[in-house]
């Protein structure tokens, strides 16, 4: 009977140290891809959208300013359902903020603005908060920044180019879809400055091909975001299913496009960055719970050391494993 009994007990004490062993490098594994992710240098960086919206800025006159707190609340709620962050500019949307843009990380712009046609150069310039300074911005060229003149605003305000976009932004986009709610945006023979975002490194530009109003502009920019996040809509499932808006009696209604019109952006889906950013921070969670718990992991060692059972040092590990990292 006391050779079974020691027989069983060796048994259960070499199953006991294979948990042991297991368990130790169970949290090493953990500790080791935490430090990895971590610290490795090409760790991608957190995916954000932007609210532009210029036209509340109150660097604007009353004429020419475009409040909707309502569909800004609104976009901001879609938008953080797949976004981690999301960021809104108005009174700062200036010349050097737009400078930035490409080098922020955002994969969705909406960008709530006033443009001028160029007739000559046929692009549309995008208008900017800053009203016009002759002491501002002189390192730029006449073709890479403009001035724009809105209806029944008496100032001029500064206003990018094509041009700006290509030479004057720093970093480059990276699958940015570009909602640019504006009139004209992709009006016909005026896409280079969709264009040139594309040349930039954004997957979509999203527009008008015509005159909005701005109420009209803001529904269906509702229902554009209500597609594309909540349903999950491809581009060109959503963009299809938004009415068009008449803008006057004397103007035919205006209708959203989508550039470029091909097969790779009709069939993109807005990802759910949300759901790949906790992924992505799934190692760096375990490492702060371990440095929280590391005072406890210092203690168990030390018990380790002292203890007299060894049933009692498999119990003690397995139940320290289960309580700092669950």
């Amino acid at each position: 009977m006391k050779a079974k009994n020691k027989q069983g007990e060796s048994k259960n004490f070499s199953h006991n140290k294979r948990l042991v062993y297991m368990a130790i490098a169970i949290m090493a594994i953990l500790i080791l891809t935490g430090f990895f992710l971590c610290y490795h240098p090409n760790q991608p960086s957190q995916p954000k959208a932007a609210i532009i919206d210029q036209l509340s800025s109150t660097q604007l006159t009353e004429t020419s300013r475009f409040r909707n707190q309502t569909f800004v609340d609104t976009a901001k709620g879609l938008l953080y359902t797949h976004f981690p962050e999301v960021d809104y500019y108005s009174d700062n949307a200036t010349v050097d903020q737009y400078k930035s843009l490409p080098s922020l990380d955002y994969r969705l712009i909406i960008w709530r603005v006033h443009s001028a046609l160029d007739l000559d150069g046929e692009f549309i310039a995008i208008c900017s908060s800053e009203r016009h300074d002759s002491k501002k911005y002189n390192q730029y060229s006449a073709d890479q920044l403009t001035l724009c003149n809105i209806t029944g605003d008496p100032n001029f305000y500064f206003a990018i180019t094509p041009k700006f976009v290509e030479e004057c932004m720093s970093g480059k986009f990276e699958d940015t879809v570009i909602i640019f709610m504006s009139c004209n945006g992709l009006k016909q023979r005026y896409t280079k400055t969709a264009e040139t975002f594309v040349k930039k490194g954004a997957k979509a530009f999203i527009s008008w091909n015509g005159w909005i109003g701005p109420s009209d502009n803001d529904h269906a920019i509702t229902l554009l975001l209500d597609y594309l996040i909540v349903k999950n809509n491809t581009i060109n499932e959503a963009v299809s299913k938004v009415p068009p808006s008449p803008f006057s009696p004397s103007y035919e209604s205006s209708r959203l496009k989508y550039y470029p019109d091909n097969s790779e952006v009709a069939d993109y889906r807005i990802p759910n960055y949300n759901q790949n950013y906790i992924a992505s921070n799934a190692a760096p969670a375990v490492m702060a719970v371990f440095f929280k718990n590391k005072i406890k992991i210092k203690a168990y060692f030390l018990v380790w050391n002292i203890s007299r059972s060894k049933y009692d040092k498999v119990h003690s590990l397995v139940f320290l494993l289960l309580e700092t990292f669950f």
